[in-house]
């Protein structure tokens, strides 16, 4: 189908900025019904808000965005809406950036579940209160801490039924410290481990592939 440019109406205010109404050039929108264009002067900054004819609206600019709503609202009011109808709302940090929310309060709400994924480290900590977990369902697995029973921890399934001296578990137990000193006595009396070695491998193995 041939492009309909006689529908095509474009209006320039001067060099920095420019209206362009049903632009039938494709993007990645469709056709566009108008499109905002503006730029500055000297770093050649843009900015461009607008509509596509698969009804899509775009907002993009080269630096930050900044939204801001109520300075004469009431207080117990809502002052700016993000609201997704029938579909997710996204917010991506890229690159170095975080996502970072700070009110008085925060309280986030789900009708179903709520997931909390970390590549490294997830951090609670309360000021002068407390944290509190509540469930019908309250579960832990781990490899090591203090919240765990000892003979959950990864160090006690590892040498679990090989035979180890009285002792040995408790001193693998602070932060797995207590290794330099097994070593130390292995060093000493090569004969002391001998036959528990082949029972703690597959034990180890098979208490961290239960966490992958």
């Amino acid at each position: 189908m041939a492009a309909n440019w006689e529908k095509r109406s474009l209006h320039s205010f001067g060099s920095n900025f420019r209206l362009d109404i049903c632009n039938p050039q494709t993007t990645t929108s469709g056709n566009q019904i108008y499109e905002m264009y503006a730029v500055t002067d000297k770093e050649e900054d843009v900015s461009l808000i607008g509509l596509g004819e698969d009804g899509s609206f775009h907002l993009y600019n080269d630096k930050t965005i900044e939204i801001v709503g109520g300075q004469k609202a009431s207080s117990n009011g809502v002052d700016i809406l993000i609201q997704g109808k029938n579909g997710d709302v996204c917010i991506n940090a890229d690159r170095n950036g975080r996502v970072r929310i700070r009110a008085k309060d925060i309280v986030l709400q789900a009708d179903e579940d709520v997931d909390i994924v970390a590549g490294r480290n997830i951090n609670l900590k309360s000021g002068s209160g407390r944290v509190l977990i509540s469930g019908n369902t309250l579960e832990k697995t781990g490899l090591k801490g203090n919240i765990l029973d000892p003979t959950q921890e990864w160090a006690y399934r590892v040498y679990e039924g090989t035979g180890l001296p009285a002792g040995s578990f408790a001193d693998l137990l602070s932060s797995f410290s207590g290794i330099a000193n097994l070593a130390g006595d292995l060093v000493k009396n090569p004969n002391l481990f001998a036959g528990f070695v082949e029972g703690a491998v597959s034990n180890a193995i098979a208490s961290a592939t239960s966490f992958v």
